[in-house]
């Protein structure tokens, strides 16, 4: 479930995150945490941010999205066999994947689309 820092995948995520435009990279912290920008001082940053591998293990971790734990300020992510499905994954998440932003229950604004 942990993950080393020498890990493909976690190599992948940093490299992502850099190559990220300040957009997306605001986008990844809401995501991730349910607000688009970080404290301006340490002391006012409760928690560090968590990488793990995902905990429901696939026969085909490509196919899967990253999962956030905002209350945790925490990420799982698969093991992707490319830097590529990783980026592009992630991207995937942070622009499609935004329910914590919603102000009434999911199924409230799916049915506000009829």
């Amino acid at each position: 479930r942990f993950c080393s820092e020498n890990d493909p995948v976690i190599e992948f995520f940093w490299r992502a995150l850099k190559e990220f435009t300040p957009e997306e990279r605001s986008m990844y912290l809401r995501f991730v945490w349910g607000r688009s920008r970080l404290p301006l001082t340490s002391k006012d940053f409760p928690m560090k941010h968590q990488i793990e591998t995902l905990k429901k293990a696939s026969a085909e971790p490509d196919m899967m999205l990253p999962v956030a734990h905002t209350c945790f300020f925490s990420i799982e992510l698969p093991k992707y066999s490319t830097y590529e499905i990783l980026r592009d994954k992630l991207k995937y998440a942070i622009t499609h994947c935004q329910a914590i932003d919603t102000d009434g229950r999911a199924y409230d604004i799916w049915d506000d689309e009829e």
